[in-house]
């Protein structure tokens, strides 16, 4: 039984879209609830006040520290002018999150991994 459990795992993680997918982990520190985020590369979504963009989602290949890096843009769209701006645009890190860390007062949101990389 459990058998059947870990081949219906693999079968949802990979897609046969070809697309490659995006696996986060967010944090709304004001209610303490988590939630999983699932995005496209190439795609935006939102979540709470944040509008996340994915442009990039690769694995090292080094076979001693296997890592997955993304590339976000982050815009926190609560502001109603055009003044709004990334508060983060770079690599995150699956292995050390802390590393380029997205520095929200409300929102936390950590890289988990890559699917079809």
């Amino acid at each position: 039984n459990s058998e059947l459990l870990d081949v219906d795992k693999k079968e949802k993680k990979f897609n046969n879209d070809g697309k490659i997918y995006v696996n986060l982990k967010a944090l709304d520190k004001i209610t303490a609830k988590t939630s999983s985020i699932r995005v496209s590369v190439g795609e935006t979504v939102t979540f709470g006040n944040l509008k996340i963009k994915t442009l990039k989602c690769v694995s090292s290949s080094n076979e001693y520290n296997k890592d997955v890096t993304a590339y976000l843009q982050i815009k926190d769209i609560s502001r109603k002018d055009d003044k709004q701006v990334f508060i983060f645009n770079g690599w995150t890190f699956a292995s050390s999150p802390t590393l380029n860390s997205i520095d929200h007062p409300i929102y936390d949101l950590w890289l988990l991994s890559c699917e079809n990389v």
